[in-house]
């Protein structure tokens, strides 16, 4: 294992998978949920990004390659499961969102799977793609051809503990800056993401169309 390796690649893939900047997102997005139902989604998400990331550094290239993807594709879809989600998120307050699910609850389930199905917004849209991105997934693609799968596994691990321990101490940030600020910056994050949204589309698609 090269230690110098492993520095050149952490600093890249913080600026990539640092959470700060959705961090707002995150916590306006959980505000309505119950605190052990929040502890659940923010752990479910940590979870799946880190997950995720893990299963694209070690696996990810030679798995698109058979499946006849490209990184573009990826960006592409990751792009538009983002956009969706700050529309959505932008058009709907949390608390018709969350009255809806209750809705969808009482009508096919009890209140305890109720619980669980409202953690599911860990996994997709805050385990991927906003904890992991594709900009994320396609550095940990590259460096691990570049710089040795070990290493990078290594860097990418002290970068999800610093984002964990961001995590899940989400609800002291909420206790520090206010519901007030949350709220009002989670919309402006909102629209921030919707335009990352369809820069990655827009990138993705030039890529395509220059390379087909």
């Amino acid at each position: 294992m090269d230690l110098r390796t492993v520095a050149e690649v952490f600093l890249p893939l913080l600026a990539v998978t640092n959470i700060l900047p959705v961090l707002p997102v995150i916590l306006s997005t959980t505000e309505t949920q119950a605190r052990s139902v929040r502890r659940e989604t923010l752990r479910l998400a940590f979870a799946t990004s880190t997950g995720v990331g893990f299963v694209f550094l070690l696996l990810g290239g030679p798995a698109l390659t058979a499946w006849g993807l490209t990184t573009e594709d990826l960006r592409i879809a990751g792009g538009l499961t983002l956009l969706v989600f700050a529309i959505y998120d932008m058009l709907f307050s949390r608390a018709e969102r969350k009255q809806r699910v209750q809705d969808d609850d009482e009508a096919l389930r009890d209140s305890l799977h109720g619980d669980e199905d409202e953690t599911d917004v860990g996994i997709v849209p805050l385990g991927v793609p906003i904890l992991l991105g594709p900009a994320a997934m396609t550095a940990l693609l590259v460096f691990a051809e570049t710089h040795g799968r070990l290493e990078v596994s290594i860097a990418f691990l002290g970068n999800a503990l610093i984002n964990g321990a961001l995590l899940f101490n989400a609800d002291l940030v909420r206790r520090l800056v206010g519901r007030p600020f949350i709220r009002a910056t989670g919309k402006v994050m909102g629209v921030v993401l919707a335009t990352l949204a369809v820069s990655m589309i827009r990138v993705g698609l030039t890529k395509l169309i220059e390379g087909g």
